[in-house]
């Protein structure tokens, strides 16, 4: 029989939902403690709930090499009188801009304070536009949670702000190991690139949550913060998990005090001594290459008694987390002693603690490539086999781009090593060395490392934004008019005297327009030559007779017009050009695709001859232009407030309005249907920057 194992989820929501913000006062600091449970939930909730806050992230990822910007939100609880707010780091994951929805209704923009992956923790502080003091919950000091506790969780499930649940406590230090899991494995089914929950055991709970709910409070009946809400089942289920309140905010105190959480490394990793038979120490799990630790002779097997000359022990996979951190927590530079045991002989180790080195690099895409890379951490490249190198990693490759067609084509997991002779260790290397078109025109050679080979690839980058002009097509006569087919057969159902062509549609100021063609007129003839349908689905009969005449010559339309004789004199004119004759761009920054305002774009609408702007084509689901909401059909015809009347004079705008650098929006009026909107880009959408 298979093992089934449990699967988990970081509970943030990619999505934004409506929802109505119920209204709540801000709670006093201390609320008396009455017999009755229901009393003691009501008084928890009064005073934690109104402190609670929604959290929307607008994030940047990557996806197949390019920049995607989406919007998730999340959960968080105000910690502090100046406006802290505790929440999950993967609740700010890749933020470019913060906005934070109070109990009350009231939305203000944060500013990220500091982050630290490896305990899933972050703080965000709201920015009110005037100076103020906030209504805050404290953290437990202790955790003296035990199984049947009541606890409370709060926050804002599927994006529905204000919401809480109750249930209890399952247990109060649980690791994410199931029965039929090798822990050696924890950290890494945790997070690839940035493992956590590498210090402590988690909260299990029932209390229901729900994407949305991560980085709210999990709090017990005296209104304490017991513990931050992050993972749970992702079908259901009544399993949930949170960072236990006490560790949670001596991280958020030192991220607020300093915005960072200064740790201390020495290259080995630990597990309990489950299912060994000894009862006594800890057991070295894993040893780095190159650490501190093999260059003082650790090694995978050892069993550690004491550190510092104090005895520590890790009967179970529970116990190591604690033992984990009180090594992160030893000072940089200090040297530590590790009393030890191998194969029944005592020894002495000492180590000196470095600092905690990055799992992850600096993700940013390259456009000119057509590809995302990663800066190569130590820890990154051990993972990879990368032993020693220093490069960029490929985490995107654009389907069609210049590192999809190269010669070979590149892949995700390719660590980039030189790039025309030069090495790439930082993405300003890439930049400087790739950022800008070849002097030369010809193709640059990537020199990269796949898995244990070293290859060279050919890459013709591609720099700015791509315009197309469609190759000239001669030009034909046009007379201005719509037809439909009309065969002898149809015109006797009809009751019609002939048949011929019935017009449809007369465009303003064409030919037969001019001349006093009306919709409905049935087209018998031109030059006295007869026109005949061939079926009553083709108007090319028509309109190839008339091409088949000399632009600027003159022709004579016979015609019936309720049943009487017409006859039209007409100069025929050039034929506009078609929607695929006219120009395109695909516009980078905005991530979408434009074209030129063509004859049939303004009578399709029914816009006089002299409106001027450019269409959009398509929009980039993730890019600046799908987060302002533009849709393909929409006519730009104005970018902060300058007039638009072409491709070169959109992308002219944008670029003095990048560069003029005047508020925090970029106005952009389009044409959409029978109005006129306004749609608004957000400045730092189009750049790499985070506000």
């Amino acid at each position: 029989m298979r093992p089934t194992r449990v699967v988990l989820a970081s509970f943030v929501l990619p999505l934004i939902l409506a929802s109505a913000p119920a209204t709540a006062q801000p709670a006093p600091a201390s609320a008396p403690v009455r017999a009755s449970d229901a009393n003691r939930i009501s008084e928890a909730r009064d005073r934690v709930l109104p402190v609670v806050v929604s959290i929307l992230n607008v994030r940047q990822d990557y996806q197949q090499g390019e920049p995607v910007l989406s919007v998730s939100s999340g959960s968080g609880t105000v910690v502090s009188a100046e406006g802290h707010i505790a929440t999950n780091a993967h609740v700010t994951q890749n933020g470019k801009s913060f906005r934070v929805v109070f109990a009350d209704g009231r939305e203000l923009p944060a500013r990220l304070v500091g982050t630290d992956t490896l305990s899933d923790l972050a703080v965000l502080q709201a920015i009110p536009p005037k100076p103020e003091t906030f209504a805050y919950a404290q953290f437990a000091d202790v955790l003296d949670l035990r199984p049947g506790d009541t606890v409370l969780a709060m926050g804002a499930p599927w994006g529905l702000s204000n919401s809480m649940s109750a249930g209890v406590v399952n247990n109060p230090r649980r690791l994410l190991v199931s029965l039929f899991d090798d822990e050696a494995d924890y950290e890494d089914r945790l997070g690839a690139d940035e493992p956590t929950g590498r210090y402590y055991a988690w909260i299990q709970h029932d209390a229901a949550i729900a994407p949305g709910n991560s980085g709210g409070p999990l709090v017990d009946l005296s209104g304490r913060i017991v513990g931050v809400n992050t993972r749970g089942m992702i079908f259901g289920g009544d399993l949930a998990f949170a960072i236990p309140g006490p560790d949670a905010g001596e991280v958020v105190r030192a991220l607020i005090a300093k915005g960072r959480i200064e740790r201390a490394h020495f290259g080995f990793r630990l597990r309990s001594l489950k299912g060994t038979g000894k009862t006594d120490g800890v057991l070295v799990n894993a040893v780095e290459r190159g650490s501190a630790a093999e260059k003082a002779g650790l090694r995978a097997g050892d069993l550690v008694l004491a550190i510092d000359g104090q005895p520590v022990s890790a009967p179970q996979p529970v116990d190591v987390p604690a033992l984990q951190r009180r090594l992160a927590e030893l000072s940089i530079g200090k040297p530590v002693q590790l009393d030890i045991d191998r194969d029944g002989q005592a020894s002495r180790i000492r180590l000196v603690a470095a600092a905690q080195p990055e799992d992850r690099g600096d993700e940013r895409a390259f456009l000119p490539f057509g590809l995302s890379v990663s800066e190569l951490t130590p820890t990154m490249g051990r993972r990879r086999n990368f032993d020693g190198a220093q490069g960029l990693l490929v985490t995107g490759i654009r389907p069609g781009g210049p590192a999809a067609i190269a010669r070979p084509a590149l892949a995700q997991g390719d660590l980039i090593l030189r790039v025309g002779g030069q090495p790439v260790r930082r993405l300003a290397d890439l930049e400087a060395v790739a950022g800008r078109p070849p002097a030369d025109g010809k193709p640059l050679v990537i020199e990269f490392q796949r898995e244990a080979e070293q290859r060279l690839a050919l890459l013709s980058p591609i720099h700015g934004d791509r315009v197309r002009t469609p190759l000239p097509e001669l030009a034909k006569a046009w007379s201005g008019v719509e037809v439909q087919p009309v065969t002898a057969s149809l015109a006797r159902d009809l009751g019609l005297a002939a048949s011929g062509f019935r017009i449809t549609r007369v465009y303003p100021g064409s030919p037969l327009g001019a001349a006093g063609a009306e919709v409905g007129d049935l087209i018998t003839a031109i030059d006295g030559e007869p026109l005949r349908a061939a079926n009553e689905n083709s108007a090319d009969g028509y309109h190839q007779r008339v091409r088949d005449l000399l632009i600027g010559s003159r022709a004579e339309f016979s015609a019936l017009r309720a049943g009487k004789p017409r006859r039209f004199v007409v100069t025929l004119a050039e034929s506009p050009t078609n929607t695929s004759g006219l120009r395109t761009l695909a516009l980078t920054r905005l991530r979408a695709q434009l074209r030129e305002f063509g004859f049939y774009d303004r009578a399709a609408r029914r816009l006089p001859a002299s409106q001027a702007g450019v269409v959009v084509d398509g929009v980039e689901t993730g890019g600046p232009a799908g987060l302002a909401h533009l849709q393909g059909g929409d006519i730009i015809i104005s970018l902060a407030d300058q007039p638009v009347r072409d491709l070169p004079g959109l992308a002219a705008a944008l670029d003095v309005a990048l560069a003029k650098g005047n508020g925090s929006v970029i106005p952009l009026q389009v044409l959409r249907g029978p109005e006129t909107r306004i749609l608004y880009l957000e400045r730092y959408w189009l750049t790499e920057k985070t506000p």
